[in-house]
């Protein structure tokens, strides 16, 4: 007869770590505790009505008796012992007429003192799983059946509890054992760190050194070493063998100040206790974090070099041209001035460029991103890409109906699939075929393990493949690093290939490079999907080729903190027919919306975004709520980040040309609500 105690750790299969956590215990015959396990023996022998009552301990060869009433026996022989069985199963044991068993017919105890007949024991188990002996009861009598099984199996539970009270209670003094200690040298002025805990991890004593980085060990016994971890996938304990020793690590801890420690540990494991020195590493992280900003430092002067030259040559002639149209200008010669005008603003304009690819380069641009179709945008870009190519390439462009719609700025997205088509062009020295590919791509969890950030979902891949002759791996793994670049001083910056990768990581996507020498190239830009199908597009029907129209009386107010270009922009502003009111920064032109009169107030506000006191986006974060009907514009030469949290309209980037700036403000005062 078995009752099921339901244990669900219970081993019985590990009898030397049965033994092993039985020895933890310390126990012995003369134990001052015995007292207890008297009474649960009392309680056992009134429950079950019978001669004896006893708590068994199954040591390796024999086995003992704790507490026992009625039992002239202080141990037997453990291959003897009912107990023996007992301890094999998670059940309570019941045999109701041991004569009448195989197991024990023959058994000195059944046949010899104290003759038992009766005998029903509960195994005794421990929070590792392990049974370490039993509560039994024993009569010289047979029995018809026994109801009592629950309730010995309950008084079993009860013992075990003493027992774990009792390893407690060894450690807690071995703990005061320690701290009676802690006036040893080594430990007391130790600059390590040193930690006892349990081999569960419960903390049982620290060294000053550790009481002044996490202080000191909690009293109640309740402390565990995981609290002290920074990261929750860290806090396992470390699993330790007995004996087992120099085990090394490093984790990132929490001192008690709330400050990162970074420990370098050595552990070892004695019995139930686990041995810890720790070194206090933070400080030699911080040094080989200042080295690898070092050698960030070493890769900025690099680029600013690179930076310094373009820059230079493109403000040499930017001056020079504007000298001679000067020049020019004063002996009459107009038409050749216009020249050296024209010369100047294309510097300008490549410095404008310049700007742009360092900002993508940075992923900092301020970008303009739109839903579109990658379908309209690629077919509307092959003449331009087609008028890049001369007469020994082809240009073959693949591009299904079937492409998932997705939100980029285009004209960038236009710009860096022109920056491929014009690098594959300069890499063919024979003639050959430049194909512009796009599909339709699923990125799923396994693809997470390619190093790419990117997550799993829908992408539209868009894909610049030539039949040249490849890339050297030497040369493939610095193509995307900023001024690197193969060409002839003179013919590329050296940006191109950075800016493309800065632009789509900005875009939250990401750049793929396929090569091999002899077999062509293919560069491969992932744009994410962010729409399912196109009933959200704008359609393209509808807009006119002429200017949108605006009212003519309308007034703009125009923040900006630097005076020669506030005054420039009001300049262009009000020979386009508008009145301008200035403001030099954002509280500037706060306080004049709030001062004005509700029919004075300005029809569009025009602010710049990085301006002292209050910057365009808090600027136009008041607007917007105080009078959201009026539309702004925002400009930036470097907006700092993304800004699509910000209210505006539109956005338009320095050096812009009078005229675009005119025709964006008509057209955001053209599409503003009427009063």
């Amino acid at each position: 007869m078995l009752l099921n105690l339901s244990q669900a750790n219970f081993r019985n299969d590990d009898e030397a770590g049965r033994l092993v956590s039985l020895r933890a215990y310390q126990l012995g015959p003369d134990d001052p505790d015995n007292g207890l396990y008297s009474d649960l023996v009392g309680l056992a022998r009134a429950l079950g009505g019978t001669e004896t009552a006893f708590i068994s301990i199954v040591e390796e060869q024999r086995q003992w008796f704790k507490a026992a009433l009625g039992l002239g026996l202080a141990e037997t022989p453990r291959s003897i012992a009912f107990c023996d069985h007992a301890i094999r199963s998670n059940e309570v044991m019941v045999v109701l007429d041991a004569r009448a068993d195989p197991r024990f017919a023959d058994n000195p105890l059944v046949t010899g003192p104290p003759h038992i007949r009766f005998y029903a024991g509960a195994p005794i188990i421990n929070g590792e799983g392990y049974a370490l002996g039993t509560i039994c009861l024993s009569d010289s009598r047979p029995r018809e059946g026994f109801e009592g099984a629950e309730q010995l199996a309950a008084l079993a539970r009860q013992v075990a509890a003493l027992l774990e009270l009792r390893r407690q209670l060894i450690h807690q003094q071995l703990a005061a054992d320690l701290a009676a200690d802690q006036r040893d040298r080594l430990w007391d002025s130790s600059l390590d760190m040193m930690l006892i805990t349990t081999a569960e991890g419960m903390l049982v004593a620290g060294n000053p050194a550790w009481e002044k980085a996490f202080g000191p060990v909690p009293a109640d016994g309740k402390g565990h070493i995981r609290d002290y971890f920074a990261q929750a996938d860290e806090a396992d304990v470390v699993q330790l063998a007995s004996g087992q020793t120099d085990v090394q690590l490093e984790r990132e801890m929490r001192g008690r100040d709330g400050q990162p420690i970074y420990a370098s540990w050595s552990l070892a494991r004695e019995g139930e206790l686990i041995f810890g020195i720790a070194r206090d590493i933070t400080r030699t992280r911080a040094a080989e974090a200042q080295l690898a900003q070092v050698q960030r430092m070493e890769s900025i002067g690099q680029l600013t070099g690179g930076i310094a030259h373009d820059f230079n040559n493109l403000l040499t002639i930017i001056s020079g041209n504007l000298d001679i149209a000067q020049k020019r200008i004063a002996s009459g010669q107009v038409e050749r001035a216009e020249m050296a005008i024209a010369n100047a603003r294309d510097g300008a304009s490549r410095a404008a460029n310049l700007t742009q690819r360092l900002l993508a380069y940075a992923r900092r641009q301020s970008l303009t991103p739109t839903l579109i179709r990658p379908a309209e945008l690629i077919r509307d870009l092959e003449p331009l890409a087609a008028q890049a190519l001369d007469e020994r390439h082809e240009l073959v462009v693949e591009c299904p109906d079937s492409l998932w719609p997705i939100t980029v700025d285009a004209s960038q997205l236009e710009n860096a699939l022109l920056n491929l088509v014009v690098n594959a062009r300069d890499a063919m020295e024979q003639p050959g075929t430049i194909t512009i590919h796009a599909s339709n791509a699923l990125r799923s969890e396994d693809d997470m393990a390619d190093g790419h950030d990117a997550a799993p979902g829908r992408y539209v891949r868009f894909c610049v493949h030539d039949t040249g002759s490849g890339i050297p791996p030497d040369i493939a793994a610095h193509i995307f690093e900023p001024f690197f670049t193969t060409k002839e001083i003179g013919k590329g910056t050296g940006l191109g290939l950075s800016q493309v990768q800065g632009f789509v990581a900005q875009s939250g996507g990401f750049v793929t490079l396929e090569t091999a020498p002899g077999e062509g190239t293919t560069l491969s830009l992932w744009l994410p999907v962010t729409a399912d199908a196109f009933d959200d597009l704008p359609g393209r029907e509808g807009t006119s080729d002429g200017e949108p129209m605006c009212r003519t009386d309308c007034t703009i107010l125009l923040a900006e903190d630097n005076a020669a270009l506030r005054a420039h922009v009001s300049d262009v502003l009000q020979e386009a027919g508008f009145t301008v009111i200035e403001a030099e920064d954002g509280q500037a032109a706060l306080d004049l919306m709030r001062a004005a009169e509700d029919q004075e107030r300005p029809d569009l506000l025009l602010s710049d975004i990085t301006m002292p006191r209050m910057d365009g986006k808090a600027l136009a974060a008041e607007v917007h709520h105080a009078w959201p009907e009026i539309p702004i514009v925002l400009m930036t030469g470097y907006a700092g980040g993304a800004i699509d949290s910000c209210p505006h309209n539109l956005l338009i980037t320095k050096p812009f040309a009078p005229d675009d700036l005119v025709a964006l403000v008509r057209r955001t005062l053209a599409a503003a609500p009427q009063a």
